[in-house]
């Protein structure tokens, strides 16, 4: 079998379309990830079908759309995530996952590390608080203490990192940076 028949052959849509994190009802019922459908309106089993912006077609149809790659491409995809064999495939090796036990251990490690820079961004802003009272100019000082200045400039932004590391999304956590 060439590629597009054994994908087409081994992988149904609906094993895609939940695979790739889409959720499908039991009735075969899901929300369509190619408009804005906040209620199931397309049709998933062995093709797709949405009968709201009328996208329609098979597995690799599906994926290719999903993930904006050409047949060819989406067909090599879903071979690989599901492990499909087929002619031409030059050496087959099921794709290697991290064990669950390497992902939780990972995950624990990355909320040891925020919960470690929230205790830190905490204690800076307990001490730049501190600073900003303590060293605040009098009427008879003539020039500002370096640690009050400090105080005054960085106050606002890590009570903002804060705010990010409690209430922000994943991505923007990872891309703060403390100059």
């Amino acid at each position: 079998m060439n590629l597009f028949e054994a994908v087409k052959d081994a992988v149904p849509t609906i094993a895609a379309a939940e695979h790739y994190g889409i959720e499908v009802k039991r009735n075969g019922m899901a929300c369509c990830p190619f408009h804005d459908d906040r209620t199931p309106s397309m049709k998933v089993d062995k093709r797709f079908h949405c009968f709201g912006c009328q996208e329609d077609g098979d597995v690799i149809d599906f994926v290719g759309k999903l993930f904006d790659l050409s047949p060819k491409r989406a067909a090599e995809k879903l071979a690989e995530d599901f492990g499909v064999r087929y002619e031409g495939l030059q050496t087959w090796q099921p794709q290697k996952r991290p064990s669950v036990i390497s992902k939780l251990a990972a995950a624990q490690e990355y909320r040891k590390k925020e919960n470690r820079c929230y205790r830190v961004l905490c204690e800076y802003l307990h001490l730049l608080r501190d600073w900003k009272e303590r060293y605040a100019p009098q009427p008879e000082d003539e020039d500002w203490h370096p640690l009050f200045c400090e105080a005054l400039q960085k106050v606002d932004y890590v009570e903002y990192l804060l705010d990010e590391l409690i209430c922000g999304l994943p991505q923007g956590r990872v891309q703060q940076k403390i100059p």
